[in-house]
């Protein structure tokens, strides 16, 4: 699951008809280690809005598009939307009137070594009372997990039955740290229950 949530690139694939969109495929990623976990983040210029967001940004043509996927320790992610119209966004920009962001918290819980308890809730910037946008922002965010259970299940499968060696690849960066991070504070818990 943390894989997944530290993984914008598997949008471009996994989510063609949702989150994925232009610049999801080719556009680098940028990783930081924060005290309490890890950033994968990564912003796109000038591109259409992925179809998820096509109909509730408040702008027309082109956007500048953020995708921010954070892990907290030892299991919390938040992953953010940020669109702007074109020439708007960046790091260095401020929000503007226009700015729509859409925000994901994730929980999970693991049950057993094959299972996770997986809570999820969502927030977005605009239109808080309209009911009608809930649900499609709730429809469409169930049929993209569901994109993602399925990819999971047959990863999970597969794993466990490991012919070859792990292949690190560049966007795996976040993913990778984050466990050792999540194994470094595992280990001193150990530690601090064997000397108690």
């Amino acid at each position: 699951m943390v894989d997944n949530l530290l993984d914008p690139s598997h949008v471009a694939w996994v989510h063609v008809t949702s989150f994925g969109g232009g610049g999801t495929d080719n556009q680098p990623l940028e990783m930081e280690k924060t005290d309490r976990g890890v950033i994968v983040s990564r912003w796109i210029y000038d591109q259409p809005a992925s179809p998820y967001y096509r109909d509730l940004v408040k702008f027309e043509g082109n956007c500048d598009r953020k995708q921010h996927y954070e892990m907290c320790l030892p299991a919390i992610a938040l992953n953010k939307s940020i669109y702007t119209p074109t020439g708007a966004g960046g790091p260095d920009q401020s929000q503007t009137d226009k700015t729509y962001i859409n925000i994901s918290y994730n929980f999970m819980t693991p049950i057993d070594e094959n299972n996770t308890q997986y809570i999820w809730f969502q927030h977005r910037n605009t239109d808080p009372a309209d009911a009608a946008i809930s649900r499609k922002m709730n429809d469409g965010a169930i049929m993209a997990f569901n994109e993602d259970k399925e990819i999971l299940e047959a990863v999970h499968k597969g794993m466990s039955k490991k012919a070859t060696d792990n292949i690190d690849l560049g966007l795996d960066l976040g993913a990778k740290t984050f466990r050792m991070k999540l194994q470094q504070m595992i280990d001193a818990e150990q530690i601090e229950k064997a000397n108690a």
